[in-house]
């Protein structure tokens, strides 16, 4: 078991990058969990702005600012009295502090079996260069796409805080996939031309390792930010029914004599991603459910 820090109602895993709050994970950035860390580790004094800087921007430059925004994230997850601001220097760690085993109990990342309900890991953008405006695109396109992929009907999607546990790829896939219990696993990464910022995505079957799908896109460098949802949503568009073909493909490969009633819902559900909101996807969908 690895040690802990336990405060008031959360529980910090420093080794598994994992913060739990009532016993259950919540979703933090990479920024925000490094700050806590190092808040923590120096809980006994005032952590100075340029401390808070190398821990969470190692060999970054970045304004203050960013700082206060990330506190301001960890304040509404744990309370607005767990940070203390100390006026032109720093911060600290305002709560009392005890440090014990890890709890063992519904920790999120012990290994477990996938269910009949097709699964997905999203995990970090890996960034080919050393940029910061990349490195904030990256995890902002990451955790826009964890949030259009849960809307997906007929999939379970893992949390932000358990696949971005995976930072920075150094896990294989099949330890990833044996970790989250996952079917299917989508990568990213970024990577500056002389124009644009080419992200290049994919999505991988976890349990054979054979890539399903691989898309590319270009953004001018000037309106990454502005079109960061935008190129979320230009990747669901594709991955979305990728994800719903290779689930249909394992369903008839794994029970093509004897489908369950999850395997028609699923393929009703298909064929309306498929064709679309008409009368032959609905028509499929209707035989589907019917069979």
């Amino acid at each position: 078991m690895q040690d802990a820090y336990f405060f008031d109602r959360g529980e910090f895993r420093p080794t598994e990058r994992l913060l739990l709050v009532d016993g259950a994970p919540v979703a933090v950035g990479a920024r925000a969990f490094d700050l806590l860390a190092c808040l923590l580790a120096h809980r006994d004094r005032v952590v100075l702005k340029s401390e808070l800087l190398e821990a969470a921007w190692p060999g970054l430059v970045v304004e203050e600012n960013n700082i206060s925004v990330q506190v301001s994230v960890l304040r509404k997850l744990l309370g607005d009295k767990a940070i203390a601001t100390v006026s032109g220097l720093g911060y600290r760690f305002a709560m009392e502090v005890r440090i014990g085993v890890a709890s063992a109990p519904g920790a999120p990342l012990a290994p477990c079996t996938a269910t009949n309900r097709p699964t997905i890991a999203v995990l970090p953008f890996n960034v080919l260069a050393d940029d910061p405006r990349m490195a904030f695109l990256a995890e902002g396109l990451a955790e826009d796409v964890i949030a259009l992929l849960a809307r997906v009907p007929g999939f379970r999607l893992i949390s932000h805080a358990s696949s971005f546990a995976f930072r920075p790829h150094d896990a294989s896939l099949t330890e990833v996939a044996r970790q989250l219990g996952v079917r299917f696993v989508v990568e990213g990464s970024l990577r500056p031309t002389a124009t644009a910022v080419r992200i290049t995505t994919h999505l991988t079957d976890a349990q054979t390792g054979h890539v399903l799908w691989n898309g590319r896109f270009d953004c001018v460098h000037a309106k990454m930010a502005d079109l960061q949802e935008q190129i979320a949503r230009g990747i669901i568009s594709e991955l979305e029914p990728e994800l719903t073909r290779a689930e249909i493909a394992h369903i008839r490969r794994q029970r093509p004599d004897n489908l369950d009633a999850w395997a028609h819902y699923h393929e009703a559900v298909g064929a309306i991603a498929l064709q679309g909101w008409n009368e032959d996807g609905i028509g499929e969908a209707r035989a589907r459910l019917r069979a």
